[in-house]
């Protein structure tokens, strides 16, 4: 094992591999140290600089590690686990920064295996394709973000497994340590099958400052939510703040999931539901008529930003934070887009002007309810990493980046630990956090994705196009249950 000055190869390139075969062989064993940069340029007669970058590029490959002051030593399992194994990712471009930082740290610490980290992060109109695709396909990645509406589904269709079959002991602990609501949207059949990452509820965004300055206070009613209406349509009012409509909420297909995750907020709060008690849907509940015979009453008065069919999920809270309206539906999870949309850039600005509330009842003998939203992530069935992934969650479960992450964008967390911590020091978070004990999750079923797709339209047809609403009902009802079936 001698150094060829003649060769084409590179002199660090040569060393490197030298090494390489030295710790492969177990010359230098898992934990052993290697020689000093003067010892290898005497051993080798060989100049420091192909030294410094052979060990360098060991290095960054994981195969060694340094210890200032001490030494340079042989990454533990290097000797027997020399490639990095490839470790496949398909999320939203939200938590790629997260998984970075995770497999950074995993990195920095000499874990093993070492990770070629491949991210995918597919438009989220094609984000379900991209992974039934690769799952047929037989090449699923080891780890997926979806948000919890999805997990049901898959969990059913095999896609993904359950987290006890994995790491018991964890999943115990984990378990324990969620909120009540997030623990049970993730739990099918006695077994945990998400690891969630961060959780949101529905309600009802209000200007604030606009409030307090008419002497109004935040409506809990129906009938209250329409005097405020009627009062914020005023012509007088509306050149007094400059907005152009009273109420502003995602209500069609456009919007996609975010349509349902409001709207089924009203018809629950109105004592109604989808499913039934044996889990057969029941579309003509005189709640749900009620709920819809309300809104559609309220968008035929013009109270209501006509293009709201229209609106994408993020159309909403901008309009908010733009002063076109005083109130919105939607959820905690718009936080980010408010802030960045608004002139408000600190917390306590933010607080100054806006206010979140639940969603307005049909009266105060009706118990107020919101909805159940989040992102977590699975591991895939197909993968043969299971355990790394577990491995992988731990480690970013105790990130410092992800309480970061919660405090600089005022989210909730799924883990009463973090929330106690975080409701400590946000104002914020003290104040969303009761909601999450009225939080129930939508429908855990196995079609998700396309029975919201039924529910949206009908509200679509309900609210904006005049279709008849016990018709219409009747009709959704009976390709939902057709659905079922399949």
């Amino acid at each position: 094992m001698q150094i060829d000055r003649n060769a084409p190869t590179p002199l660090y390139h040569q060393l490197k591999q030298l090494l390489i075969q030295q710790i492969e062989l177990g010359l230098f064993p898992a934990g052993a140290p290697l020689p000093s940069e003067q010892e290898l340029c005497t051993l080798y007669q060989i100049s420091r600089a192909p030294v410094r970058q052979a060990l360098a590029e060991l290095v960054n490959e994981g195969r060694i590690y340094r210890r200032v002051g001490v030494g340079t030593f042989v990454t533990p399992q290097a000797s027997v686990d020399p490639e990095p194994v490839l470790f496949k990712v398909l999320a939203n471009d939200r938590w790629v920064q997260l998984f970075e930082r995770v497999t950074a740290d995993w990195a920095a610490r000499a874990k093993q295996p070492r990770i070629h980290l491949e991210m995918q992060m597919p438009e989220r109109s094609e984000f379900h394709q991209t992974l039934r695709d690769a799952t047929v396909q037989g090449d699923a990645p080891d780890l997926v973000s979806v948000d919890y509406v999805w997990i049901a589904g898959y969990a059913r269709a095999n896609y993904i497994a359950p987290l006890e079959t994995i790491d018991a002991a964890w999943v115990q602990t984990l378990r324990a340590d969620l909120e009540p609501p997030v623990r049970y949207n993730h739990t099918l059949d006695g077994q945990l099958w998400g690891i969630p990452v961060q959780s949101d509820v529905t309600g009802l965004w209000l200007r604030r400052d606009w409030f307090a300055a008419e002497g109004l206070s935040a409506p809990v009613t129906w009938d209250e939510w329409r005097t405020l209406l009627v009062h914020f349509a005023r012509p007088d009012v509306m050149t007094r703040w400059g907005h152009r409509c009273s109420l502003v909420f995602p209500g069609g297909v456009v919007a996609e999931e975010a349509t349902l995750n409001v709207l089924l907020t009203l018809i629950w709060g109105a004592g109604g539901d989808v499913l039934d008690a044996s889990g057969a849907f029941s579309l003509l509940h005189p709640a749900i008529i009620e709920t819809l015979t309300f809104l559609r009453s309220l968008t035929e008065s013009g109270y209501i930003a006509p293009e709201a069919p229209r609106l994408h999920w993020s159309d909403a809270p901008r309009m908010l934070a733009w002063g076109e309206t005083p109130m919105t539906l939607g959820g905690t999870y718009e936080w980010p887009v408010i802030q960045e949309s608004s002139p408000w850039k600190t917390e306590a600005e933010m607080l100054a002007h806006l206010d979140f509330v639940p969603m307005p009842r049909p009266s105060v003998t009706h118990a107020p309810v919101a909805s159940l939203g989040g992102t977590s992530w699975v591991v895939m069935r197909q993968s043969d990493l299971k355990t790394l992934s577990c491995d992988l969650m731990q480690l970013a479960i105790q990130s410092p980046w992800l309480l970061q992450f919660y405090a600089q964008n005022c989210q909730l967390s799924p883990f009463r630990s973090l929330n106690h911590a975080l409701a400590e020091a946000s104002p914020w978070i003290r104040k969303i956090l009761p909601l999450l004990s009225l939080a129930r999750p939508r429908p855990l079923l196995p079609q998700y994705t396309r029975i919201s797709r039924f529910l949206q339209q009908m509200f679509e047809q309900v609210l904006w196009q005049g279709a008849p609403i016990e018709d219409t009902l009747r009709q959704t009802q009976r390709y939902l249950t057709l659905l079922l079936e399949d």
